[in-house]
């Protein structure tokens, strides 16, 4: 399960096993084996490449079915921000994951769910972004 969706998550990001290797610090045969079965990632690998293919490790593992990324949610036109630091996507992942999203106590479509964390997606960023901001400089 984890070599057929790692594979497919690098190539819909258009990375080369080369490119998705130095994305994460590795060498091409690593990426390699880890698609052909070979040798498995570690979790700190694991994490680290859902990071960079934009999907959740449930995901790779074939724990989950759904690949939603942080930059595929709502439209498929958001991206997570150049001030975003790796504890911040760590931060939106769990914000994510603690969502139920329902409606007058039903739970909403996946569609609809989208919708709405594409929303809620957008409220985050603004508000990491204006608290980087407001931070006080220390100044002498």
């Amino acid at each position: 399960m984890l070599m057929d969706r790692l594979k497919q998550r690098r190539k819909a990001m258009n990375y080369t096993q080369e490119q998705l290797a130095e994305l994460v610090n590795a060498k091409k045969t690593t990426i390699s084996n880890y698609e052909t079965g070979y040798s498995t990632p570690n979790n700190e690998m694991l994490s680290d490449l859902a990071d960079v293919l934009h999907t959740t490790v449930d995901y790779l593992l074939g724990r989950s079915e759904n690949p939603t990324s942080l930059d595929a949610i709502g439209d498929g036109t958001a991206a997570i921000p150049e001030f975003a630091t790796r504890k911040d996507v760590r931060d939106f992942k769990t914000f994510l994951n603690q969502q139920e999203v329902m409606f007058d106590g039903v739970p909403l479509s996946a569609e609809d769910k989208a919708r709405v964390l594409g929303y809620m997606e957008g409220m985050f960023w603004d508000a990491k972004k204006m608290n980087k901001r407001s931070k006080p400089s220390s100044e002498s």
